[in-house]
């Protein structure tokens, strides 16, 4: 049987191709070693044995960064409330007393004397024995005092975070309101209030704006650590209003002190704002041959009515002196201000007064003087709204503002440059986004 399986096998050889017999040779050993490897354990007892072994606290005692990772900690923070101390503060966030104590009377320790109300303390504490590892009291988005233990002691400063601006440009055709086309647009309501102050001056917000409008902006995002932090300042706005172009950038003079100005150097500011409501409409203009609607007969309307819900704040159009404030037949609850010789504004249907609004008391532009009401001989709920030159009855709507002083000579170069700088900018972001 074998010798006659073994001529068979010699048949078949010698009609086979001698290459290939010699590739089917060469392949035997490693077909070989492939069937007995298959049949180990090939897991590395010392791989395992490294993932499952644990590290312990007494074997990294010198490496503190490594110990930490090892200690139970927790974040606890509060906000600041009237009455609180720092002692009651860590008190609350159940911080042991003689760690109280000990943090307290550190040097430099006089840095948290004057925390602020509504500001926020967080803190880093140990679990094991509630103690204090880092403390830090913020006093905005970028600054505070921190406290933190090293060997034993606690080292307090102040520290200042780095912050990064970044440039947002935007432009708005206006198809409802301001308002609500600037949200849509993804502008933050802060932006959106600064962008009406700026202009408040020039634009009645309440019914000077018109569908088609149109306003393009630069204005900051402040970062901290990569993180936004605030909407920042407008650098330049371009506000079109009924075809006339308006313009503002921001400059900051070199008493410190940061305005608006327009390209020639003008300040946009003004001694009176255009409206003494936000966001109301008027509901009577000026008009010396109006009928009046409670006592149907002609009776001179001499000044404007804007309709607003009852408790609206009321502001000051410019800075001055309460020379009235009180009761006055059909104006009901008045204020009046003095703001010179030549002008003098009145604010009548006050539901109720600002408690700091006295007479004889200085106010300042933007004030809140009072709150819309309809006291007096009112229909409804408004503000009437009366300016005077010289003692006679003016049309808010119409009168034209003084300014308020201009880039003097000596910085007029300086502000040149950045204004060109600035208006370039934002003509090549309008033209390259839109």
């Amino acid at each position: 049987m074998f010798l006659k399986t073994a001529r068979w096998f010699k048949s078949i050889l010698s009609n086979y191709p001698k290459k290939h017999i010699y590739i089917v040779l060469g392949c035997l050993p490693l077909f070989i070693s492939i069937l007995f490897l298959s049949n180990l354990d090939l897991k590395s007892k010392f791989y395992e044995g490294s993932l499952k072994s644990k590290i312990l606290l007494k074997e990294v005692g010198a490496n503190k960064k490594l110990v930490e990772k090892y200690i139970s900690t927790s974040l606890r923070e509060t906000i600041i409330r009237p009455n609180d101390s720092l002692f009651s503060i860590l008190e609350k966030l159940r911080v042991n007393k003689e760690n109280i104590l000990k943090l307290i009377n550190s040097k430099n320790s006089h840095h948290f004397s004057d925390i602020k109300i509504g500001e926020t303390i967080s803190i880093r504490i140990n679990d094991l024995n509630n103690e204090v590892i880092y403390l830090r009291y913020i006093k905005d988005y970028k600054s505070g005092i921190e406290a933190t233990l090293i060997e034993g002691e606690y080292k307090i400063t102040p520290y200042e975070l780095e912050t990064e601006k970044q440039k947002i440009f935007k432009k708005v055709i206006i198809k409802d309101s301001l308002y609500s086309s600037g949200l849509k647009a993804g502008i933050p309501d802060s932006v959106i209030m600064d962008l009406v102050y700026i202009f408040g001056w020039d634009l009645d917000f309440v019914h000077d704006i018109r569908p088609g409008d149109a306003f393009s902006l630069i204005y900051e995002e402040i970062y901290v650590e990569g993180i936004k932090q605030i909407d920042g300042d407008i650098l330049i706005a371009e506000f079109i209003n009924k075809g006339k172009v308006h313009t503002a950038l921001r400059f900051k003079l070199s008493s410190g002190l940061s305005e608006y100005f327009n390209l020639l150097g003008r300040n946009v500011k003004k001694a009176f704002l255009r409206s003494p409501v936000k966001f109301s409409y008027v509901s009577s203009k000026y008009n010396l041959r109006r009928k009046h609607p409670i006592l149907h007969k002609i009776r001179a309307h001499t000044g404007v009515d804007y309709a607003a819900r009852k408790g609206t704040p009321v502001r000051a159009t410019g800075e001055g002196t309460v020379s009235y404030v009180g009761l006055k037949g059909g104006y009901g609850n008045l204020v009046e201000i003095k703001h010179s010789e030549d002008y003098s504004t009145r604010y009548a249907h006050l539901n109720s007064f600002h408690p700091n609004i006295k007479m004889g008391k200085k106010v300042g532009q933007s004030s809140v003087i009072g709150y819309v009401g309809n006291t007096g001989m009112a229909t409804g709920s408004h503000l009437h709204y009366e300016f005077h030159v010289n003692g006679k009855h003016t049309d808010p709507l119409r009168v034209i503002f003084p300014n308020a002083k201009p880039i003097n000579s000596i910085e007029k170069e300086r502000f040149l440059a950045h204004s060109n700088k600035l208006f370039k900018e934002l003509r090549n972001y309008q033209s390259f986004l839109y």
